[in-house]
């Protein structure tokens, strides 16, 4: 952890609190987790973690430290420690300090204050930023899209995404077409951007639907447009701007047909992939998160999973070789293609009780069977 957090803070004796950065819980980021408080949290079970434990944007010049700004995230218990979570992944040459207030435990004595600064030091990078990939990344993509994908080849900083365009056909801005959100949609390492499509133009009988239309004209070209000034977290512009180009095709208000795929199955003591055929694009992000494959009685099986340009294609290579018998492909309710729609309802389908609803939460399963060579 020394070569990724400088962490500045004196030693604490065993079995006192103490702070400390770790990875979070879901492993994707860090936190800042306090340490030898929950027996104390135990005697006094009304306290409120936020109040315990925040992190700030250090500044060598404030004299108080409730001067400076609060980080936005939440606390949880997570074993014998409380952790705060950020909302956003904290940024590299920036100091925070985190903050443990024991007064808040409410114990007799004196109420400590443990104060520590942290922070994640540049990377040195050579190569200068661009724009990996697009998502969907089909020539042919239909009226109703709802998102696109852009991928760094660097993480960036926030506050740039209206550097990104959607151009119409005759080359100009498309108005009122990308929906800018409060909160720029990055992933944890922010390097993939999602972009989204208005939803209320996409939704057939709404305001904005029945007033301007579908944010697409079908048979149009349009351009999807990354200007150089995205800045990368090393305050770099993009090596070249980037356009994806695309022409648009009918749309697609059709459930996901799960019993419409191909599945290839492999045999037993290799590692040969198993593949699966959609017969349209799927939601790229969603294809690593929402297929996976299990053993019959549901044991989750590792492996590495591949996606094919187009997205059409899903292949899944075990981490050691198949085992002879019956397995199950495993498809998450919430899976899309890249209009919105599930396996259960089409985007902007009719409105629903709440008991058809509760019926649409359901995991569905593909089975496939392993045999010998």
């Amino acid at each position: 952890m020394s070569e990724l957090v400088r962490l500045h803070r004196p030693k604490t004796l065993p079995n006192q609190p103490g702070l400390g950065i770790e990875c979070d819980p879901s492993g994707k980021g860090w936190c800042v987790s306090a340490r030898n408080v929950y027996p104390q949290l135990v005697a006094c079970p009304s306290v409120r973690l936020q109040t315990l434990l925040r992190v700030k944007v250090a500044n060598a010049g404030a004299q108080d430290y409730e001067d400076l700004p609060d980080i936005s995230g939440g606390c949880e218990l997570v074993g014998d420690r409380v952790c705060f979570v950020p909302d956003f992944p904290f940024e590299t040459g920036i100091s925070y300090r985190a903050i443990l207030d024991l007064g808040a435990l409410g114990q007799p004595g004196p109420a400590e204050v443990l104060v520590r600064e942290f922070s994640f030091p540049r990377e040195t990078v050579t190569e200068e930023t661009e724009v990996s990939h697009v998502y969907p990344s089909d020539y042919v993509l239909p009226e109703n899209l709802l998102r696109f994908y852009v991928r760094f080849s660097n993480p960036m900083q926030r506050g740039r995404a209206e550097r990104i365009e959607l151009l119409g056909p005759d080359g100009r801005p498309a108005p009122d077409v990308l929906y800018r959100a409060p909160i720029e949609l990055w992933d944890s390492n922010m390097t993939c951007l999602t972009i989204l499509l208005d939803p209320g133009r996409l939704k057939r009988g709404v305001g904005p639907n029945r007033a301007l239309g579908p944010p697409l004209k079908r048979g149009g070209r349009y351009t999807l447009a990354v200007a150089a000034g995205m800045i990368d977290v090393h305050g770099r512009r993009l090596r070249e701007p980037f356009n994806k180009s695309f022409i648009v095709s009918g749309p697609v208000r059709e459930a996901i047909a799960v019993e419409e795929w191909k599945i290839r199955s492999p045999t037993m003591d290799g590692c040969e992939p198993l593949e699966l055929a959609f017969p349209r694009p799927l939601d790229w992000a969603q294809l690593w998160r929402g297929i996976s494959v299990v053993s019959e009685s549901g044991q989750a099986i590792s492996g590495r999973i591949d996606i094919d340009a187009g997205e059409t294609r899903w292949r899944f290579t075990p981490d050691t070789p198949w085992q002879l018998g019956a397995h199950r492909v495993r498809v998450v309710p919430s899976l899309e293609d890249i209009c919105g729609n599930t396996p259960y309802r089409p985007f902007d389908g009719m409105f629903r009780s709440a008991d058809e609803v509760a019926r649409e939460t359901g995991v569905r399963f593909i089975s496939f069977e392993v045999k010998t060579a």
